[in-house]
């Protein structure tokens, strides 16, 4: 057998296994869907009080971290300038982080998972209070074999949330009890 033989014995082998690997799945890394960025802060036109009763209505469902100060009565929320809030990581489904790959030749997308945690911010100011919302977010990487990967953190993070969060807000104080202070 000449030596040029088994080198052509192996090409159809070697062409098989590459179309075999074409075929499969490939993850290529995190894209982001261009849309419109939204506010993360806004100024709501009320008392310091009925501000953080919304901030706290609408996180009722979420863990705490960290407050500061931790415990305010009535009489000192009368006097307070700043208020923070800290959240615990949230899970959910990604709306603009994905990755794309080929099944077939034919391109495919999945939705990324993601987590964020919140950093609120009230802030008294002329006129009624700012609430600035700080997210961290981070989106879970996959493996070749769409298996977890574990999380990163995002350069720029999604501006829905936030913005949705603060519509909550308004809602929650808008929706609440007329109150009893003068």
């Amino acid at each position: 057998m000449k030596p040029n033989s088994k080198k052509r014995n192996l090409l159809p082998w070697i062409a098989l296994g590459l179309s075999i690997t074409a075929g499969c799945s490939s993850v290529k890394t995190v894209e982001t869907q261009a849309y419109a960025k939204l506010s993360h802060q806004r100024t709501y036109e009320y008392d310091f009080s009925a501000v953080w009763k919304g901030i706290e209505s609408t996180l009722r469902n979420y863990r705490i971290t960290d407050r500061d100060p931790n415990e305010v009565d009535a009489l000192e929320m009368k006097k307070i300038k700043k208020r923070k809030l800290e959240t615990d990581w949230v899970y959910g489904q990604s709306r603009d982080k994905y990755s794309e790959y080929k099944i077939n030749g034919t391109p495919r997308r999945v939705n990324l998972q993601t987590r964020i945690k919140y950093f609120i911010e009230a802030q008294r100011v002329l006129g009624g209070i700012t609430v600035t919302i700080k997210p961290k977010e981070e989106v879970e990487r996959l493996n070749e074999d769409g298996t977890s990967a574990g999380y990163e953190s995002v350069d720029e993070t999604d501006t829905s949330r936030s913005a949705e969060l603060l519509d909550k807000i308004q809602n929650s104080i808008l929706s609440a009890p007329p109150s009893n202070e003068l």
